[in-house]
């Protein structure tokens, strides 16, 4: 039986959700953020910080659907956009590359899944700066963070073996819908989602210098 788009992303909303509860639980996030803050700020501001952070906890739950039906239709509106540069035969409505961007969800969910279980059964001993800085499978870390200027953290990250295979689920879904040639659907992929990831990168860059 072949799933539906709303059933797809119920589903990885659930796995992002679940993912994000346990890791806050069993790697008692709670705990990193008042170490993280005690060393800044006065002991009553840490815990009116962190209580009024537990207040709003469950509105930052509800950002996670809403984050992932943007990322995916931004990634699909990127799909779309190759088949008018490729001038593709037929028309393919948003909603076939939406679905497309959602199965590829599935193997980013699991960097979530991955990061708890590094700090939860071998670096036990790690600081928020650890976890928020770790992305499992990555180029950043083989790098001393410490010599790396902050606007290249995220690019960096961004270079890893999810992302890959995020690709590749790409490519494996544009190549069954269209139907073409395999290597067409990569070289669509490459130009449409790989310029969208660039353009996005570049943003991010520039954000953060202008912050920093």
């Amino acid at each position: 039986m072949k799933i539906n788009v709303k059933s797809y992303w119920i589903i990885i909303t659930f796995l992002s959700i679940s993912g994000t509860i346990w890791t806050n639980h069993l790697l008692n996030v709670k705990e990193l953020l008042y170490n993280f803050y005690s060393e800044k700020l006065l002991q009553e501001q840490v815990e009116n910080l962190l209580n009024t952070q537990q207040k709003w906890t469950w509105l930052s739950y509800t950002f996670i659907p809403l984050f992932l039906l943007t990322s995916s239709s931004l990634v699909a509106l990127c799909l779309s956009i190759g088949q008018f540069i490729y001038n593709v035969e037929n028309t393919y409505k948003f909603k076939q590359f939406f679905r497309i961007a959602l199965v590829g969800e599935f193997v980013l969910v699991l960097v979530g899944f991955f990061k708890l279980g590094y700090f939860y059964f071998k670096k036990i001993d790690y600081t928020l700066e650890d976890v928020q800085q770790y992305y499992p499978l990555s180029i950043i870390n083989f790098l001393n963070l410490k010599n790396l200027e902050p606007w290249l953290l995220y690019p960096l990250q961004t270079i890893n073996l999810f992302e890959v295979a995020y690709f590749f689920v790409l490519v494996y879904g544009l190549w069954k819908l269209l139907k073409n040639e395999y290597i067409k659907s990569f070289e669509m992929v490459m130009t449409s989602y790989g310029g969208g990831l660039l353009i996005w990168l570049g943003l991010v860059m520039f954000l953060t210098l202008n912050m920093s």
